[in-house]
């Protein structure tokens, strides 16, 4: 079943086009950039969302864009934001107008994490925004210069911080709603390889032509292709999804955008303002390839770019409907070996109510670790704010706070104890009890794998691996056979924490708090986090099968005594 899929698959992968190069050459000047980036980092060195030097900086923009000639609108509102709380918040649009009410939109975040901190500096990009600008201005002598589709020039806040401009000007701007494409600039004066950052905030991505299309218009002018996020990571970020780049705030619309930048994910390499001559160089390079990408945008024919899903490498890409389609089957041979194993076990009369029993108090305790994440993040244990990614910088991160957590963790410890009094083992636990155990908690990863196949596809390619290697595993053979495979079970979430931490530039316990993080400010679904949940009750209970620590609830014994809760109600009443 799955490969007739995994054909379809192959031969959905293909070249993908590039629109026209325009005749005229890009007439960016990366020395003037360089200059406005130096002016903005000096006299502006700490733009911190809401802070004072964030009000001036934007102003210094706004008069800097209205000396050429232009026009420029703020908008201001308030946000909350992760460890700034509720700031205010401002984005200054310019608008070129053209012959279509058309737009292409051009973003760039000047905000940055303060003083002498360089993640989310984005003085470059900004300055390289100015730039492209002066190209748009009134001339003084000769006509002015009209391009084909209106020209939207965005200078976002609090990019840094999850992208909130952005996710402002996506929702509630008209002259996103009317956006053939956005290119996103960030960081575009460091000294490591340009790079496209492609993933959104929903499981799609941009056009191919987009992607080719700038990824070509860089190659000509930088002499090699930009790198694009790798397959695994691709996966996770359409699994999760998650997009750390403001373009991720565009795509979440289904409006295609695309972001250039020389920050490899992992990177040390900062992605500086242009201060020294290989960043002045590199900027004006990727500056040119902005301006020529925009021509071809311009000069494309038809209407907006889409934003279907797909997964691209090198100069090919593979259709997203295919992908999906192989993951879903890939879940089928297992739904029958999973029916087959309980329609065995009821004829053979296997106790099943115990192990769902079990099952149920491990859920339970799942839940009641979720209520304290909540109380935890009431208590600023972890973060809160609006539905955004958060900075990698977060101070739950850098300084975690290590009494909170072991307080959470105690009181979590005490919940497992509680329930653990009717799953310990008193006796020798039989092989059909073990066999009822495992196959009831198949069968709960089972139910988390049908509605993820229905809701969100990509997530199967973090359950995939559980789903095939705890249907095999062994009740009776030795433990190191089990170990194996029950370790085996566990890549699809350990991989794709290593690969966020990875992006991130992260420990992979660092990317367990993060993505705890994810969750408490909203930008995780709550019906994620649940599924996650019966997910690691069901894992739980595999790993006592595995470890030879399993036993029925209560002991098997039928009707069960009442659990602690139920006790409780009864001293109450």
């Amino acid at each position: 079943m799955v490969v007739p899929a995994l054909l379809a698959l192959l031969f959905s992968i293909s070249t993908t086009g590039t629109l026209p190069r325009s005749s005229l050459e890009p007439l960016f000047d990366g020395e003037n950039a360089a200059t406005l980036a130096r002016t903005l980092s000096v006299e502006y060195p700490s733009r911190v969302p809401g802070s004072e030097g964030a009000r001036q900086a934007a102003r210094w923009y706004a008069e800097t864009v209205r000396a050429l000639g232009l026009t420029t609108e703020e908008d201001v509102w308030s946000e909350d934001l992760a460890d700034l709380g509720t700031v205010e918040l401002r984005n200054v649009v310019t608008v070129v107008p053209g012959r279509s009410e058309e737009t292409i939109v051009l973003v760039a975040h000047r905000d940055n994490a303060g003083t002498g901190q360089p993640l989310g500096d984005n003085a470059s990009g900004t300055a390289a925004l100015i730039e492209l600008a002066r190209g748009f201005a009134p001339q003084e002598f000769g006509p002015d210069p009209l391009p084909n589709r209106t020209l939207v020039l965005v200078s976002t806040d609090a990019g840094a911080y999850g992208g909130a401009g952005a996710e402002r000007f996506a929702s509630t701007s008209p002259l996103a709603r009317t956006a053939i494409a956005v290119v996103v600039l960030d960081g575009l004066g460091g000294t490591g390889r340009p790079h496209l950052a492609i993933a959104g905030d929903q499981p799609v991505s941009p056009a191919r032509a987009l992607v080719r299309t700038a990824a070509v218009r860089v190659e000509e002018q930088v002499g090699s292709m930009p790198s694009l996020p790798s397959l695994p990571t691709q996966l996770v970020d359409l699994g999760i999804p998650f997009a750390a780049g403001e373009q991720g705030r565009f795509l979440g619309h289904d409006i295609a955008a695309v972001t250039l930048t020389t920050q490899q994910p992992n990177s040390s390499d900062v992605p500086g303002d242009a201060v020294s001559a290989v960043g002045v160089r590199r900027l004006g390079q990727l500056g040119r390839a902005t301006e020529a990408l925009l021509s071809s945008l311009d000069s494309s024919v038809g209407g907006a770019f889409r934003t279907p899903d797909s997964l691209f490498f090198a100069d090919r890409a593979a259709s997203g409907w295919t992908v999906r389609l192989s993951l879903v089957l890939a879940v089928v041979p297992f739904a029958l070996g999973l029916v087959d194993l309980i329609v065995r076990g009821r004829r053979r009369r296997l106790p099943f109510r115990p192990a769902l029993r079990a099952l149920r108090a491990r859920i339970g305790v799942a839940l009641v670790g979720a209520l304290l994440v909540g109380i935890g993040a009431l208590g600023g244990v972890f973060p809160t704010g609006s539905s955004l990614p958060l900075p990698p910088f977060t101070d739950g991160l850098e300084t975690p706070p290590i009494g909170g957590l072991i307080l959470l963790l105690s009181l979590l410890a005490i919940a497992w104890l509680a329930a653990r009094r009717r799953l310990t083992r008193v006796r020798p636990t039989a092989p059909e009890e073990r066999l009822a155990g495992l196959a009831v908690a198949l069968a709960a990863i089972g139910l988390v794998a049908v509605v993820l196949a229905v809701a969100k596809p990509y997530a199967l390619v973090f359950v995939l691996p559980s789903l095939y290697a705890w249907l095999w595993l062994p009740i009776e053979r030795r433990f190191w056979q089990r170990l194996v495979l029950f370790a085996v079970g566990l890549v699809g979430p350990v991989a794709a924490l290593f690969i966020l931490g990875r992006e991130l530039g992260i420990s992979i316990v660092g990317a367990a708090l993060y993505t705890v993080g994810l969750a408490t400010v909203g930008y995780v679904s709550l019906g994620s986090a649940l599924l996650a949940l019966v997910w690691l009750a069901a894992a739980a209970q595999i790993g006592a099968v595995a470890f030879g620590r399993y036993a029925p609830y209560a002991d098997g014994v039928e009707p069960p005594p009442p659990g602690m809760f139920r006790s409780a109600l009864r001293r109450v009443s």
